[in-house]
């Protein structure tokens, strides 16, 4: 496994937001540093693409560790501080039928993403570490965890420019990988492997596979311009479905989980 590469780290602070790739990255048993950090609210359950498909044009980026960029075409930058503020009104709201704790950003960033969005929304983060509600069998080594992030399943999807490729061997039109929302992306590791590797360990961090990624209809949208089609589901589904998923079966990357605080880089090697 020495070829094989890291070739993409990508964050995205808040959920369904665009991606934006960095260098190197801190990762925790919950996740990269600084992902999914945030949600949007709107009447009062969390959204992602699939609610509230203009946040493909919402980009969201660190610019310090307590100093969030946030943009949208046509609207004036937004810079949101992160730091905690105990005036801040405190909430629950519902996700997968368990209360989650959440802190509303305020105000002032509620008005901005109003009219960014054009939906009444709010900015929120969790309240805290609250153990993960994830009653799904193939979930099985991440329920209940302690989780700060607003993840949908495990904390970290992986995918592998090999998969890519040979799905766009089958299209007519290829796509690129943002269609499919990575965090980390594998370079010059044969087609699929990562779904039947259990671990993977590079220089200063080890993940451990969860499960694999059943994808949803936000892959069928181009993140540039929001044109959808039936691709690329239509072609995974011919030969990248499974009978018995938990969310339809069409499959392409894995998700994983640190089993311990480490460190990744654009470059690293899988060992």
């Amino acid at each position: 496994m020495s070829e094989v590469k890291v070739s993409d780290l990508l964050l995205y602070p808040v959920k369904g937001c665009r991606g934006y790739s960095v260098n190197q990255v801190a990762v925790t048993p919950m996740g990269l540093v600084g992902d999914r950090e945030f949600a949007v609210i709107k009447d009062g359950e969390r959204v992602n693409q699939k609610q509230l498909s203009n946040l493909m044009y919402l980009s969201a980026v660190w610019k310090s560790d307590d100093c969030l960029e946030l943009d949208f075409p046509g609207v004036s930058t937004f810079e949101l501080s992160s730091i905690a503020n105990s005036e801040l009104a405190l909430r629950q709201i519902q996700v997968y039928g368990n209360g989650l704790s959440i802190q509303d950003m305020g105000d002032e960033v509620a008005r901005w993403l109003t009219k960014a969005l054009g939906a009444n929304v709010r900015l929120a983060r969790t309240n805290g570490a609250s153990p993960w509600f994830l009653p799904v069998a193939e979930f099985a080594t991440v329920h209940g965890k302690l989780q700060t992030k607003f993840v949908d399943a495990a904390p970290i999807l992986l995918t592998n420019t090999g998969s890519i490729e040979d799905l766009n061997s089958r299209l007519q039109d290829e796509v690129p990988m943002n269609r499919f929302r990575p965090n980390i992306v594998l370079d010059r590791l044969a087609p699929y492997t990562e779904d039947v590797l259990e671990s993977f360990q590079f220089p200063e961090l080890n993940l451990a596979r969860v499960a694999v990624c059943e994808r949803c209809t936000v892959t069928t949208a181009d993140q540039e311009t929001g044109t959808l089609s039936k691709e690329p589901l239509r072609t995974l589904s011919m030969y990248r479905k499974r009978a018995g998923g938990y969310a339809g079966g069409i499959m392409f990357g894995i998700y994983v989980t640190a089993t311990a605080d480490g460190k990744l880089a654009i470059g690293d090697n899988l060992e």
